[in-house]
């Protein structure tokens, strides 16, 4: 295990120094990608925080305190690029159902080493993170709110677990049907993407637990921004990271299932003359 560990942060090392040759080579397309994710990150969150300001508030939260919940929600989304933004790692669906997936089975590194490497980019997806990080400390010095970062960092990783945990958890059905699902984690990934910025307070109970549970939009926003602000129970700070254990847990077990139909039948998209 030592071993795989070492071989991790030797592949980090690695695609670390490969997104910066690409930043050096091609910048004027690098700054477009990143302004692209920096426009597209402030189209999702403006129209939540003006309804914020014409009714002073939304969901039971202060106009700051929307302002940090869509700061919160950008930087999950920083940490999901920064850590899955390459080579398809955050869209597992298309590597399994392109039977891509035998490619990396070939290398002399463990399967999980390979997926956790292998979308790190830390040049080229770090500008949701940085524009996540400044909004919620602006929105914290606006509004007075006292938070604290290294709370904040745990509460962030855990959300980013809990998302991807369940687009590899659907992506799964990609070994059954590859051509049907090949693109089926993009729209698992939206899900998460157009709600969790929301204030949900204003929810019945039963909507919220539904979104805490089976759909766990609100694991990676709305939960964890009223955990920050000291407006849930304590008990939360023990569920938060127990649901994000028990996500992980649930997708290593359907993902391994997966893998063993996929080693029985291999994949439908290869052909007698060729891939695909």
């Amino acid at each position: 295990m030592a071993d795989e560990w070492r071989a991790l942060w030797r592949l980090y090392r690695v695609y670390a120094r490969m997104d910066l040759l690409w930043f050096l080579r091609d910048l004027r397309y690098c700054l477009l990608q990143m302004a692209a994710d920096l426009v597209s990150a402030a189209a999702c969150v403006s129209g939540i925080f003006l309804l914020a300001a014409r009714f002073d508030g939304l969901g039971g939260m202060s106009r700051p305190e929307v302002l940090f919940l869509l700061g919160y929600a950008t930087l999950v989304d920083g940490v999901y690029m920064l850590l899955f933004a390459n080579n398809n790692a955050g869209q597992i669906s298309r590597v399994i159902g392109r039977g891509q997936l035998d490619h990396c089975m070939l290398q002399p590194v463990p399967l999980w080493v390979q997926l956790l490497a292998c979308g790190f980019a830390p040049v080229s997806g770090c500008s949701l993170l940085l524009c996540g990080a400044g909004v919620t400390a602006w929105a914290a010095a606006w509004g007075g709110l006292r938070v604290n970062a290294l709370l904040l960092a745990l509460c962030a990783l855990c959300s980013c677990a809990v998302i991807v945990s369940v687009v590899y958890l659907i992506s799964c059905l990609a070994f059954y049907a590859p051509v049907a699902a090949e693109e089926i984690a993009m729209e698992a990934r939206g899900l998460f993407g157009e709600m969790k910025g929301y204030p949900l307070g204003g929810l019945p109970v039963a909507f919220q637990a539904l979104l805490c549970t089976l759909a766990p939009v609100a694991l990676t926003g709305w939960a964890p921004v009223r955990l920050l602000l000291g407006q849930a129970a304590p008990i939360g700070w023990l569920m938060l990271p127990l649901s994000a254990a028990t996500a992980i847990v649930l997708m290593c077990c359907a993902f391994r299932k997966g893998l063993r139909y996929y080693a029985t039948c291999g994949c439908s998209r290869y052909s007698g003359f060729g891939h695909r």
